[in-house]
């Protein structure tokens, strides 16, 4: 509202009368009129002298011709035609436009200026500034001509929109605002209009707009107008307006003028044109040309850089989806989106998916992928998918796909599901360093890989139970995809790696192809020859008008900490901050347009100060609009704290989650010193105060004071999930204490409400926040960047290409990513954070 009301008062600041006197209102030496548009929602360059705000409304770029052919008789003004080009700027809310029009009159000005015939021309350029709901422009024109009657208008105009429902919008422009003087002292009179449009169906099905001009010459006068707009599905619109022509006995008797026009669009995936044929009649023409409507026709044409909502679609055609990277978390979820608009493509037939990577970072992500071709698939979308030399994940994820080709030459390298982890004890006991660790209790492992030289029994049994559950969700979800049995799958990868022959006569895949056979392949596919199309579909003009309810997605990535968030841009590790996850749930929290919120949790934790500073900010938004949890690969200890506070969570079946508990602990050097020679003094005004020093081991008095404080810190861990879940304390007990669980797992003990993955949690956020399924989505944090790069549109660029981070050797980049968490956390901090991931990855 405020942004709202600033602009009404710049609006009015803009105005400005002058005194005027020229022409018949039809006859005025003005740009070629908008017909059958109306002031409040013409979102096409015809704005540009209409009402000048409204290019901001403008989705795309526009290239439009108008032309207007009258009667030789006809008493208008209104001939010739008119060339327009507008855009919106994409990095902030301002478009701009210009427009030329050349105008050729057979009478008005030719017989009531000169009594010679006149053609002249307007240059008109055109910037506006709104958002979805309110826009506010201003254009600046000029005329030419060789004649001195219409040459040399210099003026400007200014328009206000406001849209603030889909059912309603208001307009006011002013045109002309200094009423200008030509060369020969011909004066234009300023012009006010305002405007009302109704929208009984709530978009652009239907649309009745009332508006008046009024031209301040001679005294002043009104122009009434009418405008109806009727949408057609698949076709384009049926447009008219009726206008009241009143100017007093001076300029001459009331008379009427009325328009009717079709306009037809097409669209195809990365534009729209148009083509409208229109005519006009009534007496304010000349009785000569009033009812001869076959001779006063306008027509246009325009090419745009955006879809039309009512337009025709052209013929079928495949889209060719290539993943050559594994995505990153972000990349992933616009791989998902892209998908999923490929599902509400009409006209599309087939995806070609040529997979040339590991196509997931994790098993939940891999899952979603999944979920989104057997999305594709009930729509009726046919799914191509082709290998080169393809790793497990690649396999499982073609499995899902209607057809399965693999290169000649290529093959699959799967063998099963292994999981590896590191133990440093040995390591660390050549050094003549230690880990001291207390945890909650035995399931609660991560500290192990610091403290011993192999996994506790409690340990190995939980990560033995762990790769048995995913072995057997990826076997029994690949054998119903490939109409075999768990058995066949297991049997196969005791065989493996394939080549391209062998994967065929293990049933893995249905063909071979070369990239250049593909095309040819899809027609086979579908049973017709199709053009086989690259990239995203063009952005699509809303059929509804006012501000957009949004959705955001909020995304919790990596060790959660202390502070901001950061990243370790060589290694792909990132850090989530608890003041920048702060930040972005109150700004979402605060901002009205969006309706609901998707938290994304892809952690296994970290600091529990900095989960429950999470958990309260989550908690606190709930209370305002749905939060709905989106588990991603992992949504473990501190992941699984902030999640409980959600209103609903969704969890993958393969995502991993629970391990409910809290470690403290740290890692001494006193042995590492004593070799190097290093000797540490210390004073202190307490026995405790160098409690957690790195450079000596605790005390066995330590030792029980950070059990008891474990315990505390283990309490508050339960009540936060005792309250958000609605279970005992006991109950969450039963299933904490460090114990990790699958996400279906997860389903059984209560710890989440149902199993689905990020398409999932949005269409449930949209329920919720009762936001309509085309809605906007936001997502937050921000990632850091320059301006430069912003302005340039190329920030990202580099991550977009590579896909990925720094490439190192996998093995080296491995233990990295696993030793790089260690250094985040200062010695008394308590840690609610998961054993360091198995690699499941097949």
């Amino acid at each position: 509202m405020k942004r709202l009301t600033a602009l009404a008062l710049l609006f009015g600041c803009l105005v400005k009368a002058g005194p005027a006197h020229a022409q018949n209102p039809l006859e005025r030496p003005v740009p070629l009129p908008a017909l059958g548009r109306s002031l409040a929602t013409n979102s096409d360059t015809t704005a540009m002298v209409h009402n000048p705000a409204n290019i901001a409304f403008l989705p795309g770029p526009e290239l439009r011709w108008s032309g207007y052919f009258l009667n030789d008789s006809a008493l208008s003004s209104n001939q010739g035609h008119a060339i327009a080009f507008a855009l919106p700027l994409g990095f902030i809310p301002v478009s701009t436009g210009v427009r030329l029009d050349l105008v050729s009159p057979d009478a008005g000005p030719s017989a009531r200026i000169s009594g010679a015939g006149l053609s002249y021309q307007w240059f008109t350029w055109d910037i506006a500034f709104g958002n979805d709901a309110a826009a506010i422009g201003v254009s600046f024109q000029r005329s030419y001509s060789n004649q001195t009657a219409v040459h040399g208008f210099g003026t400007w105009s200014t328009g206000l929109t406001l849209r603030p429902l889909d059912y309603f919008g208001l307009a006011g422009a002013i045109r002309q605002v200094d009423a200008p003087t030509s060369e020969s002292g011909v004066r234009l009179g300023t012009t006010y209009d305002v405007g009302v449009t109704i929208r009984p169906t709530g978009n652009d099905l239907v649309e009745l707009s009332a508006e008046a001009a009024y031209v301040d010459e001679r005294g002043g006068y009104w122009l009434p107008r009418a405008v109806l707009d009727i949408g057609i599905p698949d076709l384009g619109h049926l447009r008219g307006d009726l206008t009241w022509v009143d100017p007093g006995e001076q300029l001459g008797p009331a008379s009427w003028t009325m328009s009717t026009s079709l306009v037809v669009s097409g669209n195809s995936r990365h534009a729209s044109g148009e083509l409208s044929l229109g005519a006009r009649y009534g007496n304010a023409l000349g009785n000569a040309a009033s009812d001869r409507f076959y001779e006063n026709l306008h027509a246009e044409a325009a090419f745009r850089g955006f879809r039309e909502s009512k337009a025709a679609e052209g013929q079928g055609y495949a889209v060719r989806v290539r993943l050559e990277n594994t995505p990153s978390v972000r990349q992933h979820t616009r791989l998902l989106r892209d998908l999923w608009s490929l599902a509400e493509e009409r006209r599309l037939r087939a995806v070609l998916l040529e997979v040339r990577a590991n196509p997931a970072r994790s098993l939940a992500h891999l899952e979603e992928l999944i979920d989104a071709i057997y999305h594709l698939r009930r729509q009726g979308i046919q799914v191509l998918c082709h290998l080169e030399d393809a790793t497990g994940s690649g396999m499982f994820l073609c499995g899902a796909a209607d057809r399965t080709l693999i290169n000649p030459g290529g093959g699959i390298r799967y063998t099963g599901l292994k999981s590896q982890s590191y133990y440093l004890e040995g390591l660390f006991s050549k050094l003549g360093i230690s880990a001291d660790f207390v945890r909650i209790g035995a399931h609660k492992s991560a500290p192990e890989s610091l403290a011993l030289s192999r996994a506790s029994e409690t340990a190995l049994a939980d990560r033995t139970r762990l790769i048995q559950e995913v072995e057997l969700e990826l076997s029994s979800a690949f054998a119903r995809a490939r109409g075999t049995t768990i058995e066949d799958v297991r049997r196969a990868a005791r065989t493996g790696p394939f080549t391209a022959l062998e994967a065929k006569r293990a049933g893995l895949v249905d063909g071979f192809a070369f990239d250049d056979m593909l095309p040819e392949k899809v027609a086979d596919l579908v049973g017709e020859r199709l053009p086989v199309d690259e990239g995203r579909k063009a952005v699509e003009r809303s059929d509804r008008m006012g501000p957009e309810k949004r959705i955001a997605i909020v995304y919790v990535e990596g060790d959660m900490v202390d502070g901001r968030s950061q990243s370790f841009p060589f290694i792909g590790v990132k850090t989530a901050g608890s003041y920048t996850i702060a930040d972005s749930l109150k700004q979402v929290r605060e901002d009205r347009s969006i309706g609901a919120v998707v938290l994304r949790v892809e952690t296994g934790g970290g600091s529990a100060m900095a989960s429950d500073v999470m958990w309260r900010e989550i908690q606190l938004t709930a209370a305002k609009k749905p939060v709905v949890v989106s588990m991603g690969g992992a949504a473990a200890s501190g992941g699984y704290y902030i999640a409980s506070a959600g209103n609903y969570i969704y969890a993958n079946p393969l995502t991993v989650t629970g391990s409910i508990g809290i470690f403290f602990g740290k890692v001494e050097v006193s042995g590492l010193l004593r070799k190097i020679g290093v000797n540490v003094e210390t004073l202190k005004t307490t026995q405790m105060a160098d409690s957690e020093a790195i450079f000596r081991p605790y005390t066995d008095e330590e030792r029980e004071t950070l059990k008891r404080k474990i315990e505390q810190v283990y309490g508050m861990f339960l009540r936060r999930v005792s309250d958000g879940r609605k279970l005992s304390p006991t109950q969450v007990d039963q299933v904490g204490r460090g114990q990790i669980w699958t996400g279906r797992e997860a389903l059984g003990h209560g710890l989440v409400d149902d199993l689905g993955g990020l398409r999932q949690a949005l269409a449930k956020a949209r329920v919720l926040g009762d936001v309509p399924d085309n809605a906007p989505i936001v997502e937050l944090p921000v990632p850091e960047g320059t301006l430069l790069g912003k302005l340039l549109g190329i920030e990202g660029l580099k991550k977009d290409l590579a896909g990925a981070d720094l490439e190192l050797p996998e093995q080296l980049k491995r233990v990295l990513v696993d030793v790089a968490p260690l250094t985040l956390y200062d010695a008394d901090t308590p840690l609610a954070r998961i054993e360091i991931t198995p690699e499941l990855i097949p």
